[in-house]
């Protein structure tokens, strides 16, 4: 169970107009392999709720290939590399057939669901395989840097189909309301090599946010001035 294993055979729902998997889709079955992986490891989320914790994710980085179609079947592939007490570095690859389209890796945080905040890994991780050298991307997960000249694209307020069951917006939402601001011409290109992502504040129904944009690559989800979410897009 060191390596992880599902495959998605990919429906209209999950598809842009064009064919192509949506980047937010792609995100989403990410983590819903990574939740799987992390059940049958003993410490998904009814474990992890039994001590009053959750993981939230941190920092995500994609690099892209070519994007999957309607109605193909592809395996992700998911394993941990390593962990730290309170963060994990969990790693994907995503294949089509014999070839990898998609890389990704992600830097996860442990969550106390009653204070909000970081805690230590309450579970035990004595039967936990690490792949320390198995790094599938040419880049690192890294923070970006919100400090720029942000531009209003939109504004937006927090919906209930925004929630997941921790009460908070899930963070794949935070990617598709700054897909959706932008101009759907560039994104159904399918030209994007590279996506990074830097979840900083947890977000609840009914809050106003503003997502914002620099030059055309940078994107911000801010509340109150505050920024919660950074997202940096490569061609």
């Amino acid at each position: 169970m060191g390596i992880f294993e599902k495959e998605w055979t990919l429906n209209f729902t999950q598809c842009y107009p064009n064919g192509q998997l949506k980047y937010s889709e792609l995100n989403n079955i990410l983590q819903i392999t990574a939740s799987e992986h992390a059940e049958n490891l003993g410490f998904g989320y009814k474990a992890m709720f039994d001590v009053r914790q959750s993981w939230v994710l941190s920092r995500m980085l994609i690099e892209i290939d070519s994007l999957p179609k309607y109605t193909q079947t592809v395996k992700i592939r998911t394993w941990i590399q390593d962990f730290t007490g309170s963060r994990s570095i969990r790693n994907f690859e995503l294949w089509l057939g014999d070839q990898v389209l998609i890389s990704a890796s992600s830097l996860w945080v442990v969550f106390n669901i009653r204070t909000r905040r970081a805690d230590t890994f309450a579970l035990s991780t004595d039967h936990m395989e690490f792949f320390r050298d198995k790094i599938p991307t040419k880049y690192a997960v890294e923070k970006i840097d919100g400090n720029v000249d942000f531009q209003l694209l939109s504004d937006y307020r927090v919906k209930l189909s925004d929630l997941d069951i921790v009460n908070h917006a899930n963070n794949v939402k935070y990617m598709e309301w700054c897909f959706d601001a932008m101009d759907p011409k560039a994104i159904l290109k399918g030209s994007f090599s590279r996506l990074e992502m830097n979840f900083l504040k947890e977000l609840n129904y009914g809050d106003e946010i503003e997502i914002k944009e620099f030059e055309d690559k940078v994107f911000s989800i801010q509340k109150d001035g505050r920024i919660h979410f950074l997202m940096r897009l490569t061609k």
